[in-house]
């Protein structure tokens, strides 16, 4: 199949007459590029980029408002109902960490990024319903990143696994230069398997040698990492209609297995855990049932123990209405002081985040937070209907994309510290605004359908 762009509706004739190289807006837009790239590679060393409290997650949030509102269609943003409810809860958040910010400063805001950060949503959908041909853009730029990140991933888990603690330091953090999250890993993964399963680059056997060591690293160490990488490829599977590209990928893992078996590949990776195949099947095993290996049951237990209590404080509590707030360290104040193991940083999250905002938000922002979610995937499935409707191909599945890699980091972030950090955080609202600003982009040539309507 060859590469089409999104003129199946012509977005070239949506184009202004000025050069979209040549305003603040566009080197903001490389620059958000760049950005994310370094994140995904490089990891939390290149969030302490910057000046504290000032990091480069935001001065890309500060410079990234300027050009939203430069663009002249941050507004146009807004008029999708999943936006009013973001706006609704960034509101929410952003009250609770004002009024958290007189006891604990600058920690309330910390805690709160993982909804404030939603601002990037509303930059990122108005300079796409500025500039359609941007659209076109991140499918270019995503299949660069894409092989880019194969060829570091393997480099960089590496690094983050096996050199953990020899590698240098980034100033004034305690932070390697070099530290990748397995969960995050997966995630960009499961984008990149979608993005070619979709059809939107070609498989040949390097990349797919490449994608599954890749994905054999992540599975074998990482159960939500696992199942961030699976659920979002099955479905991806199921919905591609280039069957060739599946049936590549399946031929390519299939070869890749029978020679892990036959040479009994195994790598000791610490914490009782080994890189192998059984690895792999007692990770399975443990999402459904019971598994000793590795210790899974036992991590699996203190997360679902420190659950109930935040639903037992919230739903059946004291706290159903306003939550605990933002600053505190919730491991601490609900009594699952982990992580630290006397020495280390304190986990101030409960490696869920829907617990997470039902814990310092209370029912009411949980509420708010899941009827987004739910309106967000409802719009982009809505949308990847018509467009399948009407054959227009790219549209179609670019919408499956976006939202297949939104579901991979939701995955991911149930079972882990995710969304709460700028790594996959900030990469989270980003999409969530891509897919604001496409649906803004691709309504906007029917004008008997209103915006307000495409949730």
């Amino acid at each position: 199949m060859g590469f089409v762009t999104l003129h199946d509706r012509s977005i070239g004739s949506m184009r202004a007459g000025r050069s979209a190289h040549t305003s603040f807006s566009s080197r903001y837009f490389t620059f958000l590029v760049l950005m994310l790239a370094g994140y995904a590679i490089i990891g939390k060393g290149f969030a302490y980029i910057g000046v504290p409290p000032l990091y480069i997650g935001e001065i890309g949030l500060i410079s990234g408002a300027i050009a939203a509102m430069a663009s002249g269609c941050l507004l146009a943003s807004f008029a999708t109902i999943p936006s009013i409810l973001l706006l609704i809860l960034i509101s929410m958040v952003t009250i609770r960490c004002l009024l958290g910010s007189s006891v604990y400063g600058i920690d309330s805001l910390r805690d709160g990024v993982i909804v404030i950060y939603g601002a990037y949503a509303f930059i990122v959908a108005a300079l796409l319903i500025d500039r359609p041909e941007r659209i076109e853009l991140v499918i270019g730029y995503y299949r660069r990143f894409s092989l880019a990140m194969l060829i570091a991933a393997p480099l960089v888990l590496s690094a983050s696994s096996f050199f953990n603690g020899k590698l240098p330091i980034w100033p004034n953090s305690g932070v390697p230069l070099v530290f990748v999250r397995t969960g995050e890993l997966a995630v960009h993964l499961a984008g990149i398997t979608v993005f070619t399963l979709l059809g939107f680059r070609r498989l040949n056997a390097a990349f797919a040698l490449l994608l599954l060591i890749s994905a054999a690293l992540v599975v074998a160490q990482n159960r939500g990492g696992m199942l961030a990488f699976a659920i979002p490829t099955l479905i991806a599977m199921f919905l591609a209609q280039n069957r060739m590209q599946i049936v590549k990928l399946a031929l390519f893992a299939a070869l890749f297995i029978l020679v892990v078996l036959i040479l009994n590949i195994k790598i000791e990776i610490g914490g009782g855990r080994n890189l192998d195949i059984n690895q792999a099947v007692a990770n399975v095993v443990s999402v459904f049932g019971s598994s000793s290996t590795g210790n899974l049951d036992g991590t699996k237990e203190w997360r679902l123990r420190w659950w109930s209590a935040i639903i037992d404080y919230t739903f059946k509590g004291d706290y159903f209405w306003q939550g605990k707030g933002f600053g505190m360290g919730l491991a601490e104040a609900d009594g699952f002081i982990v992580g630290a193991e006397g020495d280390g940083p304190m986990v101030r999250s409960p490696h869920n985040a829907h617990m997470t905002i039902l814990a310092r938000l209370g029912v009411p922002g949980l509420i708010v937070w899941l009827t987004f979610l739910t309106c967000w995937f409802t719009m982009m499935a809505r949308n990847a209907r018509a467009a399948f409707r009407q054959h227009e191909d790219t549209w179609a599945r670019m919408f499956v994309f976006i939202a297949l890699y939104v579901l991979s980091a939701i995955i991911d972030s149930t079972f882990d510290v995710a969304l709460e950090g700028p790594m996959l955080g900030i990469w989270f609202w980003v999409l969530i605004g891509t897919g604001i600003g496409m649906s803004t982009v691709y309504w906007s040539t029917r004008p008997w359908q209103s915006s307000l309507r495409t949730a």
